[in-house]
């Protein structure tokens, strides 16, 4: 079934049992305790164990995560896959279901990203299928790449000049850039009549977004905008052209003739790992690769979808802890961050409590809990992370998660 009617279908099923079932969460029902247990005002307790614990260490020379064999993770794409390791380095290759180390200079994390499609159809920068005239810079292959490769292009501009440009349409456009030759701004990256300046002679990864209709993704030393023409000779090394539909850009997507979809990285553990009593207590650690106001739909960061029962980051910035067809859920409003910022989050689904609290953000850090009966789970025979069973509704780098 295909993502979008998936998840169409989830919300259906959602509203359905909201209108017909009748929620029993914060009924008085304890699995797999001892009959004697009164439930007051002690939130219970999980059975004793020693927590499970995966942390994103810095990767070996592989630059691939191994999981551990409680942690399930998935990745059904066929093409190779690619991961930004630095602020100005780029891995490629990443086969079927290796997991992706990521970092953009903020920290080491698992790359979990939602679906995504590169519409350009071809990611090299003025390769076939994009459009020039005789004026346009000159293109010169075999430049060096962000990977250490040499599949970079040089764009070379005499003053007053645009490259070859690609007429695609979409909604965020991104490329690497390196300043090779010229002072300053060494050019424009543009998306339709929105730019951002290439002034960085190290490898650096621009993003540019339009909501215009028929836009064309180009470099250009035109004046554009309130900017002046750049009339300098320049040069500029380009790789990895890509435009998503999105407010943020995704990992690079090669393509080579026609627009590739990468599909969803998954993220599972049994629910007799996460909570063999009916509870559980889960501590995540991650960092969304969207500011708040970026974030558009919401995302399930513990989702049992069986059991109705998620712990959820809703766009709007509210996390909250949510059974559906019950209007008695927790909730921790007014929060807001940045992109690439660590964000720590716990949930806590015990016997007699519910918890949930936010460490990290810049406003809005909280917890909230709740004493009263909390009806086990268990109808699940899988727990998804930072997802649900479609992949994450929207991405992220997983840094820490504890399962208690």
């Amino acid at each position: 079934m295909e993502l979008s009617k998936m998840r169409a279908w989830k919300a259906k099923r959602a509203l359905w049992v909201a209108a017909v079932g009748t929620s029993s969460f914060g009924c008085q029902i304890v699995g797999g305790l001892p009959s004697e247990l009164t439930l007051d005002d002690d939130p219970g307790s999980l059975p004793p164990r020693d927590p499970l614990v995966w942390e994103a260490t810095e990767p070996g020379p592989e630059m691939v995560y191994t999981m551990p064999d409680w942690l399930d993770y998935i990745n059904r794409t066929d093409t190779p896959r690619t991961s930004q390791i630095g602020p100005n380095t780029l891995r490629i290759g990443y086969q079927k279901h290796e997991a992706r180390p990521r970092n953009v200079g903020t920290g080491w994390g698992l790359a979990m990203e939602t679906e995504r499609t590169n519409l350009i159809p071809n990611s090299t920068w003025g390769g076939a299928g994009w459009m020039g005239d005789d004026k346009s810079m000159a293109a010169v292959p075999g430049a060096l790449d962000p990977a250490g490769g040499q599949e970079g292009v040089a764009l070379i501009s005499f003053g007053n000049q645009s490259s070859s440009w690609a007429l695609v349409q979409g909604k965020i456009a991104s490329a690497w850039f390196m300043g090779a030759q010229g002072d300053g701004t060494f050019a424009y990256f543009a998306y339709g009549n929105a730019f951002v300046p290439v002034s960085d002679t190290v490898w650096k990864r621009y993003e540019v977004g339009t909501s215009e209709e028929g836009p064309t993704l180009r470099l250009t030393t035109g004046a554009i905008g309130a900017s002046p023409a750049i009339l300098q000779e320049t040069s500029v090394n380009a790789y990895g052209a890509q435009v998503e539909v999105g407010t943020y850009p995704s990992s690079f997507i090669p393509t080579t003739g026609a627009p590739v979809l990468r599909e969803a990285d998954l993220l599972n553990a049994e629910m007799e790992t996460v909570a063999p009593s009916g509870y559980f207590d889960v501590t995540i650690r991650y960092a969304p690769h969207y500011a708040q106001s970026e974030q558009t739909v919401d995302h399930d960061l513990v989702a049992l979808e069986d059991d109705s029962t998620f712990f959820r980051m809703k766009a709007g910035g509210t996390l909250t802890l949510l059974k559906v067809g019950s209007p008695d859920n927790l909730r921790i409003e007014g929060l807001d961050w940045s992109r690439d910022q660590e964000l720590e989050v716990r949930v806590q689904y015990l016997p007699n409590r519910r918890l949930i609290s936010i460490k990290g953000a810049t406003k809005g850090d909280a917890t909230v809990s709740k004493l009263g009966p909390v009806e086990p789970v268990g109808k699940d025979k899988t727990v998804w992370l930072l997802g649900d069973n479609d992949g994450p509704q929207e991405s992220v780098d997983l840094r820490y998660i504890e399962v208690r």
